[in-house]
């Protein structure tokens, strides 16, 4: 028995209700013994059963998002498809309550032979939405999609990331009462998925309830309540995001052979003689702000500030002298910014910011921040200021933002600000043992006695 209920017969408090779910199928050897098996009318069988999913139950409540957890081949797609109607179910009950948006297989819900704009209007169909509250709905899609001219364009042309971004802009832009996404988001690179993720959080703080299935358990703790973890088609745990995150990794039972404890001490330079010889005209040759647009994507300030001083120009080196943006764990990055002041400055900051690739304010610190004070500049003046900044955090993507201060009676003035620079990439030796677990190393001193 398989049974679909309705929004009536469903808790106001649960969005979706999954009550002994299970899915079967049959695995023939051949395509022989399946017209073999047809041609007996059943009476012989020549196939093996493979469940896929057995006695699945659990309960999301509204405005909650739920993370799914489980190797491959652990029945999470399967049991997402089955939630969105996509599969049948061999037994049980899924309840229902809303409309739902989901983001399964890459431009499953497409036809490549339409423009993405005809696709958009008939996916809105499919949900129930009417031309006129498409047509009211569109121009928020294209811009979050930005895509550009490729809307009017047939879809079998798109590239796999164009495809995620519109997908991804018709799921949340149109805010369902639920949005299933399964390992969508591990397309694209760091500035698409910071903005999906900012995007998912804000529709969950709106009362969209969320159904999440990644491999990748940052993204589960950054974005889910309570998670479920998934073993061999069956639920192995339910209980919070970071509770089953915990268990899920120990489950895992991955053991490396490490050939070293510690990451090896950064390569001794004499970094005063390199500071020293660094020129405004060295700065402006390798300027990382060189076309760098006033606005994003998003028609959103990437550059702002009052105006007092200016950042002519930002070069960012790395131990061996060479200009990257990459660098090992537990090394530094040196960051050389030029500033000019457009009127006296007294006592002024200039400073850099840190985000992970969920958009988690990871770090912030300047001059000012270390006790170093940068010489009063009158209008004119400027001056080149270095931040050695050592990447004492978890490997990844990572954006990055500069900017120039002051300090008034009340509050601090930013004068010039660039955000969402980079990406800078954290690498890491994986035939190394990690010096810490989670998001940043903290100072650790460790002592024993008998």
């Amino acid at each position: 028995m398989n049974n679909t209920t309705s929004a009536q017969a469903v808790s106001p408090a649960k969005a979706i209700s999954v009550i002994g779910l299970s899915k079967k199928y049959r695995i023939y050897a051949n395509s022989r013994d399946r017209i073999k098996e047809l041609l007996s009318l059943n009476r012989h069988s020549y196939h093996q059963e493979f469940w896929a999913l057995k006695d699945v139950t659990f309960d999301v409540n509204h405005a909650e998002a739920v993370g799914i957890l489980g190797s491959n081949g652990c029945g999470k797609s399967t049991l997402l498809q089955i939630i969105c109607g996509i599969l049948r179910m061999t037994s049980g009950t899924v309840i229902k309550h809303g409309r739902i948006s989901a983001l399964l297989e890459l431009g499953a819900a497409f036809n490549p032979e339409f423009t993405g704009r005809s696709n958009v209007y008939a996916n809105g169909a499919l949900m129930g939405y009417s031309r006129g509250e498409m047509d009211s709905m569109m121009p928020s899609i294209v811009e979050f999609a930005d895509i550009g001219g490729f809307i009017d364009q047939p879809m079998k042309i798109y590239s796999t990331g164009m495809y995620v971004r519109l997908a991804f802009a018709c799921a949340v832009v149109i805010r369902p009462d639920i949005l299933v996404v399964d390992e969508a988001l591990s397309v694209g690179d760091i500035f698409f998925q910071q903005k999906c993720f900012k995007a998912i959080r804000q529709i969950i703080d709106d009362g969209t309830t969320c159904l999440f299935v990644s491999h990748d358990m940052e993204a589960i703790r950054f974005l889910c309540d309570r998670a479920v973890i998934l073993r061999n088609g069956e639920v192995d745990f339910i209980g919070p995001a970071v509770e089953s995150i915990n268990r899920y990794s120990v489950s895992l039972n991955i053991k490396k052979k490490y050939i070293s404890t510690a990451p090896a001490p950064p390569p001794e330079s004499d970094a005063s003689c390199v500071e020293t010889s660094m020129t405004p005209q060295d700065i402006l040759a390798h300027n990382v702000l060189d076309n760098i647009s006033t606005v994003d994507n998003d028609g959103r300030a990437v550059r702002h500030g009052a105006g007092g001083m200016m950042l002519l120009g930002l070069r960012v080196i790395n131990e061996a002298g060479l200009d990257t943006l990459a660098v090992e764990l537990m090394h530094s990055l040196d960051f050389y910014v030029l500033v000019k002041a457009n009127e006296t400055i007294i006592d002024p900051n200039v400073a850099v910011t840190l985000f992970d690739r969920l958009g988690n304010f990871v770090f912030a610190g300047g001059a000012r921040q270390v006790g170093h004070r940068l010489p009063d500049m009158s209008a004119g003046d400027c001056c080149v200021v270095r931040l050695k900044l050592t990447f004492t955090v978890k490997p990844g993507y990572y954006t990055f933002g500069i900017g120039a201060s002051e300090p008034t009676e009340t509050a601090t003035c930013y004068h010039d600000r660039f955000e969402g620079l980079g990406p800078i990439i954290v690498t890491f030796d994986e035939t190394m043992e990690l010096p810490f677990h989670g998001m940043t190393m903290l100072p650790l001193q460790v002592s024993n006695w008998i």
